[in-house]
């Protein structure tokens, strides 16, 4: 089935589309523009907040993995509350919201540290804090972008939006790098405070009228049968569920990857928060191509083959970045360097036709239901992954645990390239 054949489904009513494309659609650029400022912040404090404990509180291995299921935590807890919600109310108020009380939260990380009170458990409590406005952010994001534009700029408006993420998710950290060497972690998180508040600033000036869901306008039942519907919606697609499968076994050993590549950078390879930043800054380049090449691919190969390219790229990239050695050396930052470029290319390119399926095929009145529910099942793993990178680190070393979760996440990209269920979508 081609990209166009899934536009062409039931999807959400939306306005007309703007004659000279999204650029010139002045509320999806407020939105294009605020989302991506608070993104690049948010990255900055997702480096910050482990080296905050690896510098300032000497955090081991296990530690570091406890923080980062703090962060992911609140996926369990209130995801699929969130996806209820986003089907009740106006979801552009729940964005602001959540912005504005994560700028508020993060605020107690540097003022902790100036009086001296800050320690691993702190830290954990703003990571769950923090984690639970971005689920409830998340959720309701992916249900009102369909609101906002027209069902057949939707491909082009997630490749916006994801280009603005892939970015982010590097060049942030790449920024945070510098800022935390500069400023310290704690202040550097300062910057994402300020993120939040320029992103929700940039919602309030958002002109195009929002209705309200049709949900919230009829009979309304209890929240256990809104969720039981949306997990219903979700787990009857095949389709659906094989991607799932899939793109949770990647978030499982990706946060592996994203707990121990700091320890291995810092004390492997001695690169210092600066080296380490660069090296994930560089990736910048693969993400932001991934997002510009995601349309013609689907063109081109059609969604579901281009899903498949798209994860296993990402996925193998990954067995370059056990490889390097030395300290500071140019062939060693040329593997990691790679080894980023190649997985944000592969990952934005996944995410963007995955995320338009959804929004294009599911009734409007399931959108914030259906989308929590694939978050849910996606990213229930990451706490796992979060403390198996601690244990694996502590028993093996950072390089072992590396190069192992490399090699699963090949062998789970394999598996996904012999669906025929994806790759015929």
């Amino acid at each position: 089935m081609s990209s166009a054949e899934l536009l062409d489904r039931a999807g959400p009513p939306a306005p007309e589309p703007p004659p000279r494309g999204l650029w010139h659609h002045r509320d999806f650029r407020r939105l294009w523009a605020g989302q991506t400022v608070s993104l690049l912040g948010s990255r900055v404090t997702e480096l910050a907040l482990p080296v905050t404990a690896i510098v300032l509180l000497d955090a081991s291995p296990a530690q570091l993995g406890l923080l980062n299921s703090a962060q992911y935590l609140p996926v369990l807890c209130v995801t699929l509350f969130a996806g209820v919600l986003a089907d009740r109310v106006r979801r552009r108020p729940l964005l602001i919201t959540a912005n504005l009380g994560r700028a508020a939260i993060l605020t107690a990380v540097p003022l902790l540290a100036w009086l001296g009170g800050l320690g691993i458990w702190a830290l954990c409590a703003v990571a769950f804090a923090t984690g639970v406005l971005t689920a409830l952010f998340d959720v309701a994001y992916q249900a009102y972008v369909p609101s906002l534009v027209a069902k057949e700029q939707l491909v082009e408006g997630n490749s916006k939006l994801q280009a603005s993420r892939s970015v982010a998710e590097t060049a942030g950290q790449g920024l945070g790098g510098t800022l935390i060497q500069v400023l310290t972690a704690p202040v550097a998180i300062l910057v994402d405070c300020l993120g939040y508040l320029f992103g929700a600033a940039m919602l309030l000036r958002i002109r195009t009228p929002e209705t309200r869901p049709v949900r919230a306008a009829g009979a309304r039942s209890s929240v256990r049968k809104d969720i039981a519907a949306g997990l219903r919606m979700t787990l009857n697609s095949r389709l659906l569920r094989v991607i799932m499968l899939h793109a949770s076994l990647y978030n499982l050993l990706w946060d592996v990857v994203l707990v121990v590549f700091p320890l291995y950078a810092i004390r492997v390879l001695h690169l210092g928060p600066a080296g380490l930043g660069m090296v994930i800054a560089v990736g910048s380049v693969g993400a932001f191509g991934g997002a510009l090449s995601a349309g013609r691919l689907g063109k081109r190969l059609g969604v579901g083959r281009a899903m498949v390219f798209g994860m296993a790229v990402a996925s193998s990239a990954t067995l370059l970045l056990p490889l390097a050695a030395g300290t500071g050396t140019g062939p060693g930052y040329a593997l990691l360097g790679t080894g980023y470029v190649l997985n944000g290319f592969g990952i934005a390119i996944f995410n963007i036709h995955s995320i338009t399926l959804r929004q294009a095929t599911v009734p409007p009145e399931l959108i914030g239901r259906v989308s929590a529910t694939f978050r849910f099942l996606t990213w229930a793993v990451i706490p796992v992954g979060g403390l198996l990178g601690g244990l694996l680190a502590s028993a093996a070393g950072p390089r072992t645990a590396l190069a192992l979760t490399a090699g699963g996440l090949t062998a789970a990209a394999v598996v996904f390239l012999c669906s025929r269920t994806a790759v015929r979508s």
